[in-house]
């Protein structure tokens, strides 16, 4: 398997120092994506930042793309990694809301470091599809979050399971732009990540009720629910037979 960081390199470092400088470079694109933006974001920016003539960052990345794409890689391979390690944990028993805060927490926790992904997953949401490394990053994310939808909610239509994790993963993306936020206090973005969990959980609740549950007759119901989930019941007697 390639090294991700080098899958959108012009050439390949064949020296332990030549991969140290093109890893540098990265992090310093990183910083910069971080503090101000991927649109404002250029390679003489990075170059200077990095302290090298912007020729020797031409050496190994074409454009201010290819330096996004290698980092989104370097963010899709950790997520992977992050989202097989949560799943293993998901048993029938555990309640939606409980994981939710277990794999958000994490999230935060793993990506926190991660400095470049808030300012490319806000990328991927302007319109007109500016990064195509956000998009992808956006769409990793999506992934993710379908298989999710799958195991819970067994049987759900494709369209509706896709619907709702492109809005789930929007959620996300505040979730982890307000977690990347130095400029507030530690106990602020701890409650503003809270809240954001919240809204998640009373949208998935919302859409994906029981059977019995009475918004599937109430005509006044103010969210109209999507499909029917099994509730925790139904999940453990499906485990245990």
């Amino acid at each position: 398997m390639s090294d991700p960081s080098t899958d959108h390199l012009r050439n390949r470092p064949r020296q332990a120092r030549s991969a140290a400088r093109v890893e540098h470079l990265l992090d310093v694109a990183a910083e910069v994506f971080e503090e101000v933006g991927y649109d404002a974001a250029t390679t003489n920016l990075v170059a200077a930042r990095a302290d090298v003539p912007v020729g020797t960052l031409y050496r190994w990345f074409p454009d201010k793309a290819a330096l996004a794409e290698a980092l989104t890689d370097r963010y899709l391979a950790n997520l992977v990694v992050l989202y097989e390690d949560l799943l293993q944990w998901l048993g029938p028993e555990e309640r939606l809301g409980d994981f939710l805060h277990r794999v958000i927490g994490r999230l935060v926790e793993e990506t926190s470091g991660q400095r470049a992904l808030p300012a490319l997953l806000v990328s991927a949401m302007v319109p007109g599809g500016r990064s195509a490394a956000g998009t992808r990053l956006r769409l990793g994310l999506e992934q993710h979050i379908r298989g999710l939808i799958d195991m819970r909610v067994p049987g759900v239509p494709v369209e509706i399971r896709d619907r709702s994790a492109e809005v789930l993963v929007t959620l996300a993306h505040l979730v982890l732009a307000e977690a990347a936020d130095t400029s507030a206090g530690e106990e602020h973005r701890a409650a503003m990540t809270s809240e954001y969990i919240d809204v998640m959980l009373a949208y998935l609740e919302a859409k994906f009720p029981a059977a019995d549950h009475p918004s599937w007759t109430d005509p006044e119901a103010p969210v109209r629910p999507a499909f029917a989930a099994p509730n925790r019941a139904a999940r453990l007697a499906q485990a245990d037979s």
